[in-house]
């Protein structure tokens, strides 16, 4: 029996070993090059995940605070913290947290292969998605941070895939996990509602979807409410709308941003940050909207490949960049994203095919709102960790176009 079921799944396993492994040995190179050091490279893991884990842990405390008093905060969703103290409650390394995000990859890229197989109903369609996504550097490089975007698009492609199958209980289960993982997810879930409706699937079970879905939430939400009296998931969304969004747009058109009296990630300041962002907005509407809309335009454009040669290949690795390598390295990167925007011009082509629009239309709304979002945030790097939970459909849609385009013109 087990020899058939091998057999049966030799693919998806060929491609869990794929992106499993790829990653599982850039893990490896990262801790005995620099130790568990490497996997805290970005500001977010050592600044904000790794401290609430650990007070979580010794002191029983949702808070990011480096010493006493240990001040509640709800600046983090919980489920990321909570899946690193879970390691850490077992003492057990930051290696294994890795690993066991790298295991995470895997399964997530077997789900990309099988929903390519449901959508498209073409094999093909779903391994080349399924391997690029296991050998892509900015997925590789992610997955070995202590950062919550992984563990996020997991979930989500996780949730996806059962939503493919109309299996709504479990999708609606694992999409408020994803949501306490980043609450971006609050606003994709009423696309998921609207595409319900399309496919007729009955009032009662939308009802009962919502319902499992905000259940999910309502715990984290009450201890805000109780602890800092907002329902609000998170306190980020305000926060950096407010301080670091329209802090650039005051410093562009020259004048001073007022600034709370508590702590910037304090909750409380919630009610300051929206009095004073619509009172700014009101004042000037057309130039904010006309400066956001350029920021998350700029931040789409920017090439992460060469967030990935100049902030973390060139400062570790100096040796790469001497006399003329370097200049190659820069080349290989500009000519990756080139390929990347053919891939995405394949996958436009996607919505001349009728039997696929649909989802053409749920991922395209997915990614503007993804942009509108979260944009503007990539201004100091890229969208490459924000787009973690949609570059699989990218892929998808890329192979999905190159063969619409293919059959059309066999065909002829």
């Amino acid at each position: 029996m087990i020899l058939s079921w091998l057999k049966n799944h030799k693919t998806e396993i060929w491609i869990f070993f794929l992106a499993f492994g790829v990653r599982f040995l850039y893990a490896v190179s990262v801790q005995v090059k620099f130790g568990s050091q490497g996997f805290l490279a970005y500001s977010d893991a050592f600044s904000f995940y790794l401290p609430l884990a650990k007070n979580l842990v010794e002191n029983h405390i949702f808070s990011m605070s480096a010493a006493p008093p240990y001040v509640p905060d709800a600046y983090r969703t919980p489920l990321y913290p909570l899946f690193l103290a879970s390691f850490l409650w077992f003492k057990l390394p930051i290696f294994a947290i890795v690993f066991a995000q790298n295991v995470l990859a895997g399964f997530m890229a077997v789900l990309v292969y099988r929903i390519g197989i449901l959508i498209f109903n073409s094999r093909n369609v779903g391994f080349f998605a399924a391997v690029f996504m296991s050998v892509e550097p900015m997925s590789v490089y992610w997955n070995n941070l202590l950062m919550s975007d992984y563990l996020f698009a997991f979930l989500f492609i996780l949730a996806f895939y059962y939503f493919v199958l109309r299996r709504y209980y479990q999708f609606t289960l694992f999409f408020g996990l994803a949501t306490l993982t980043r609450s971006v997810g609050i606003y994709f879930f009423p696309l998921f509602l609207i595409m319900m409706f399309w496919r007729q699937i009955g009032l009662k079970k939308i009802i009962v979807s919502t319902t499992l879905f905000l259940a999910v939430l309502f715990p984290w939400m009450l201890r805000n409410k109780i602890v800092f009296d907002t329902w609000q998931l998170s306190s980020a969304s305000w926060y950096n709308l407010y301080g670091v969004v329209t802090s650039i747009f005051a410093d562009r058109e020259g004048f001073i941003l007022p600034r709370p009296q508590l702590p910037p990630y304090d909750p409380a300041n919630i009610p300051f940050y929206q009095r004073h962002f619509f009172e700014i907005f009101k004042e000037r509407p057309w130039a904010y909207a006309k400066f956001y809309a350029s920021v998350v335009l700029e931040s789409l454009s920017k090439n992460p490949y060469f967030y990935l040669t100049n902030y973390v290949l060139k400062p570790k690795l100096p040796q790469l960049f001497d006399e003329n390598f370097g200049k190659w390295i820069f080349a290989a990167a500009a000519a990756v994203w080139a390929f990347w925007a053919l891939l995405y011009a394949f996958a436009l082509l996607l919505f001349f095919e009728k039997k696929a629009r649909i989802w053409f239309y749920l991922i395209f709304l997915f990614f503007l709102v993804n942009a509108a979002s979260v944009g503007a945030l990539g201004l100091g790097a890229d969208m490459s960790r924000y787009m973690l939970p949609l570059t699989p459909f990218i892929l998808l849609f890329a192979g999905a176009g190159f063969n619409f385009i293919y059959k059309k013109y066999a065909a002829r």
